[in-house]
C-alpha cells in the first residue's frame, strides 16, 4: 500500500492577532489530510501566541507544533526554522493573514506528482480585512486561461514556468508549495536578515532554479490586503498597479542583491552540491 506525502504548514507569525485564527481553521478543513502545522511566532506583541495556544489545545487530534523567537529575526528566518523542523515531503509557508481553500493541499500535490517540480503556486482571491472579496482575478498572479478555467479547480490546468531566475512569475507568499529536496539546502542560508521582508522574491526564485516551477489556474488562497501588510503598500486599481516608494524600494533592493546572494550561497555549499553543478546553477542565475 502506497502513502501519500506529508505536507508541512509552516505558518509564520507576527502581530495577526485577527487573523490568524482564519488562518489555521483554514488549514484544519483541508479535504487533504496527510499534514502537519509549524507555527513560527516571531516575538509578537499582542495575543497571537494565546490564540495558538488554545488552538493546539482545542486540536489535539492534529499535528501541531509552536516555536516562539524571543526575538524578532524577520519572516525569511521564521520560514527557515520551520523548513528545519519540518517533516512533509512537501512545505507551504503561510503568511498568518491569509486564508487557504479547502483544496489547497489536493490540488498542489496532485500537480507536484504530475509534473515533479521543484515549486508549485496559485492563482489568488484577493480579500480585504474582513473577508470581503476583492477580486478572483488578482492581477498579482499570472493570467490564467479564462475565468471559467479559474473557477473549474477540478479541472486542475497548470503551465510549467519557463523563465529566467531573477524575476517574478509566480503569485505571492501563501500561494505555494515546495518540494522539500528542492529547497532544503536553504536550511544552511545564514543571510536570512537579508530578507525580512518579501523573502518570497529569494525563495521562489531559488526554487525555480533548482528544480523549475509550475503555475496552477485554480484560485486556492484567498490573499488580504490590509493596513499592515506589504501588499498594503500597492495601490491596486482595475487592470493597474501602483508600488509606493517603499514598495519600490523593497523591489529595487530585492532585484540587486538575489544575484549575488543566490550565487554566493551556491559557492559556500560546492560540497553539498558538487562543483560541476554549482557552475551550471551559477551561470543560470546571470
Amino acid at each position: 500500500m502506497l502513502n501519500l506525502p506529508l505536507v508541512s504548514f509552516v505558518v509564520t507569525s507576527y502581530n495577526y492577532e485577527k487573523y490568524l485564527l482564519k488562518t489555521l481553521e483554514s488549514i484544519k478543513n483541508q479535504t487533504y489530510k496527510n499534514f502537519e502545522i509549524l507555527i513560527v511566532d516571531d516575538a509578537s506583541c499582542d495575543n497571537s501566541v494565546k490564540i495558538a495556544e488554545k488552538f493546539i489545545e482545542e486540536n489535539q487530534d492534529l499535528k501541531i507544533t509552536l516555536f516562539v523567537n524571543e526575538t524578532n529575526q524577520g519572516q525569511m528566518a521564521a520560514m527557515l526554522k520551520g523548513l528545519k523542523e519540518s517533516q512533509g515531503q512537501f512545505v507551504s509557508f503561510i503568511d498568518s493573514d491569509d486564508i487557504l481553500m479547502p483544496d489547497f493541499a489536493k490540488i498542489h500535490i496532485q500537480t507536484h506528482l504530475k509534473t515533479s517540480v521543484g515549486m508549485t503556486s496559485c492563482a489568488i482571491i484577493e480579500i480585504g480585512e474582513e473577508d470581503e472579496v476583492h477580486t478572483f482575478n488578482s492581477i498579482s498572479s499570472p493570467p490564467c486561461c479564462s475565468i471559467e478555467d479559474l473557477l473549474n479547480t477540478e479541472k486542475n490546468d497548470y503551465k510549467i514556468v519557463k523563465a529566467r531566475f531573477g524575476g517574478w512569475h509566480w503569485s505571492p507568499n501563501s500561494s505555494a508549495m515546495y518540494r522539500k529536496a528542492a529547497i532544503e539546502l536553504l536550511c544552511y542560508y545564514k543571510n536570512a536578515g537579508k530578507w525580512r521582508i518579501c523573502p518570497d522574491k529569494f525563495i521562489m526564485n531559488y526554487a525555480h532554479l533548482i528544480g523549475g516551477s509550475a503555475n496552477i489556474n485554480a484560485p486556492l488562497v484567498a490573499y488580504r490586503r490590509h493596513a499592515s501588510n506589504a501588499g498594503n503598500c500597492t495601490l491596486v486599481t482595475g487592470n493597474k498597479k501602483l508600488h509606493s516608494d517603499k514598495t519600490s524600494l523593497v523591489n529595487l533592493n530585492n532585484n540587486i542583491k538575489i544575484r549575488p546572494e543566490t550565487i554566493k550561497f551556491l559557492w559556500q555549499e560546492k560540497s553539498k552540491l558538487g562543483l560541476r553543478n554549482v557552475i551550471k546553477l551559477s551561470l543560470l542565475c546571470l
